[in-house]
C-alpha cells in the first residue's frame, strides 16, 4: 500500500460502501464519516470502514465539522481524505483542505498506487486531457463522484463506531428543511442503461426509451441538457463528468451527440450502442456499435424484437 490510512466523507449514505471499498484497495486503514445520528450509523457498520465516525446534524450543517474531522485526519501522519463530489461534499472539502493546509484535487476518475505514492487522474481543459497528480504533502483532499471504484465490501468486519467528540463550528443555524420529492435510481448499480439525449423530440417519448429499458431489465439516465435544460428526467440521472459516470455491461446511447462531457461519464461501459440519425455524431467515435437511423422506427421494433 502506498499510504497507511485514508479518510471518507460522504453526505450521502448511498455511496459509503463503493468509496470506502476504493479506499480499501488503497490504503491499510480506512476511516467513515458520515452526517447521522448514531442509529443511522448503526445501520452503516458494514460499509466496509474499520472505525467509523457520526456528525449529528439536527442543530449543524455538514460542512460545520470541518474542523474536527482535520483534527481528526491531523492524529495520522500523513492522510488522503476521499470526499463524496455532492454540492456539498466539495464545499466540505474546500474546508477540510483549508484546515489541513494542503491542496484539493476535484472530481478525479482513477487512483493508483505506484512508487510509494497516490496518483489521481482527473479530467482539465474541459475534458480535451487527462492529468495525473499526487501530493507532495503529507495530507490530501480529492473529491471522488459515484462509479469510479468497485462497490465490494464482501467479507469486511464491522466497523467500531463512535461520535465525532469535538463540536462543530457552526456558521449556519438550520431552521428547516424540505426533502426532494423526485424519484431516484441508482445508475452506477445498473447493468443496461438506456441513455436519453438531445435527438429525443418530446417528453411523452421517454415512455418509449422506458420500454426499452424494462425489456433490457435496466434504467434510463440521461444527458445534461434532458435533465438541466428540458428538465425531463431528474438531475440525478444525467450522464457526464459532473454527473453520473457508470460502467455498465450495457449502454444504448439513444439521440445522444457524444460531447466530451457526455462521454466522460459512460466511456467505461464495457459496450457502447449508438442510435443516432446524424452519421457524423462524435458519439460514433466512442461507440462499439453504431446505427444511423431514426430512434423513432428503430427502437420500437428493437423492443418488438426483445
Amino acid at each position: 500500500m502506498a499510504i497507511s490510512s485514508i479518510f471518507v466523507v460522504s453526505d450521502s449514505t448511498d455511496v459509503l460502501t463503493e468509496l470506502c471499498a476504493g479506499a480499501r484497495s488503497l490504503a491499510n486503514r480506512v476511516t467513515a464519516v458520515v452526517f447521522s445520528d448514531e442509529a443511522g450509523a448503526n445501520a452503516l457498520a458494514g460499509c466496509g470502514a474499520d472505525s467509523l465516525f457520526f456528525c449529528p446534524t439536527a442543530d449543524a450543517a455538514p460542512e460545520d465539522y470541518a474542523s474536527a474531522i482535520a483534527d481528526e485526519v491531523k492524529k495520522e501522519s500523513s492522510a488522503i481524505v476521499i470526499v463524496y463530489n455532492s454540492i456539498r461534499g466539495r464545499q466540505i472539502a474546500g474546508k477540510i483542505g483549508v484546515y489541513l493546509d494542503t491542496a484539493v484535487l476535484s472530481s478525479i476518475n482513477e487512483a493508483e498506487a505506484a512508487d510509494d505514492k497516490l496518483f489521481f487522474r482527473r479530467v482539465v481543459y474541459g475534458g480535451t486531457a487527462q492529468r495525473k497528480e499526487y501530493f507532495t504533502k503529507p495530507y490530501g483532499v480529492v473529491t471522488v463522484g459515484s462509479g469510479i471504484f468497485e462497490c465490494n465490501a464482501t467479507g469486511q468486519t464491522a466497523a467500531s463506531i463512535s461520535p465525532l467528540t469535538a463540536a462543530p463550528q457552526a456558521g449556519v443555524k438550520l431552521v428547516s428543511r424540505n426533502e426532494k420529492t423526485e424519484g431516484t435510481v441508482n445508475l452506477v448499480a445498473a447493468k443496461r442503461i438506456v441513455d436519453v439525449g438531445r435527438g429525443l423530440a418530446a417528453e411523452e417519448d421517454l415512455a418509449m426509451c422506458r420500454s426499452l429499458a424494462e425489456a433490457l431489465g435496466g434504467e434510463v439516465g440521461c444527458s445534461r441538457p434532458v435533465a438541466e435544460n428540458n428538465k425531463w428526467m431528474p438531475k440525478s440521472s444525467y450522464l457526464g463528468i459532473t454527473g453520473v459516470q457508470v460502467k455498465p455491461e450495457l449502454l444504448i446511447a439513444l439521440g445522444v451527440s457524444g460531447q466530451v462531457q457526455h462521454i466522460g461519464g459512460i466511456n467505461k461501459s464495457k459496450v457502447i450502442v449508438a442510435i443516432n440519425k446524424d452519421k457524423a455524431a462524435p458519439i460514433f467515435k466512442n461507440a462499439d456499435f453504431g446505427l444511423v437511423g431514426d430512434m423513432y422506427k428503430i427502437v420500437p421494433a428493437l423492443i418488438e424484437k426483445l
